[in-house]
């Protein structure tokens, strides 16, 4: 392959500045989108730490919203979920206008409960699980009485 000619190089540099890229603002941007709705979220760092007895925190956010905004649909309560996200948009978590995901988790679940019923809430935000008392076997040695006695040998007759 040939080097494209100087004049051809220098029309490209001219029109693609390399100074056209973006070099101000936050490096990592993460955002929720529906429709023409656009809600600029905080970036994940790391795995989230999932609640292990909150079965719902384990769920991703995309997967909460359209079990959300699919059920609003079927009861034609989608305009309330499309104002609470709007009431959201305005008054954001920072001076850069973005927001925390639990915060939009917990606009879907208040519209949910608002507008549909237990069963279908419990099907998108399941209920905690409560958490078993730790058990203490094992902590103990066992006692005496269950161990037999040297009485209770078997001694075989002697001839």
């Amino acid at each position: 392959l040939k080097p494209l000619p100087l004049w051809l190089r220098r029309q490209i540099q001219l029109l693609c500045p390399r100074s056209a890229m973006r070099n101000r603002g936050p490096g990592k941007w993460r955002e929720w989108r529906w429709g023409g709705t656009v809600v600029p979220l905080y970036p994940l760092e790391g795995t989230p730490a999932a609640d292990p007895l909150d079965p719902a925190a384990a769920k991703p956010l995309s997967e909460i919203a359209h079990l959300t905004i699919t059920k609003l649909t079927a009861k034609n309560c989608q305009a309330k979920l499309t104002d609470g996200i709007a009431e959201l948009v305005k008054t954001p978590d920072s001076p850069g206008g973005r927001f925390n995901e639990n915060r939009l988790r917990q606009l879907f679940k208040e519209t949910a409960i608002a507008n549909l019923t237990t069963e279908e809430v419990e099907e998108i935000f399941p209920a905690p699980v409560a958490a078993d008392p730790p058990s203490r076997t094992g902590s103990r040695r066992p006692s005496k009485s269950s161990r037999k006695a040297s009485k209770d040998k078997i001694v075989p007759p002697e001839t």
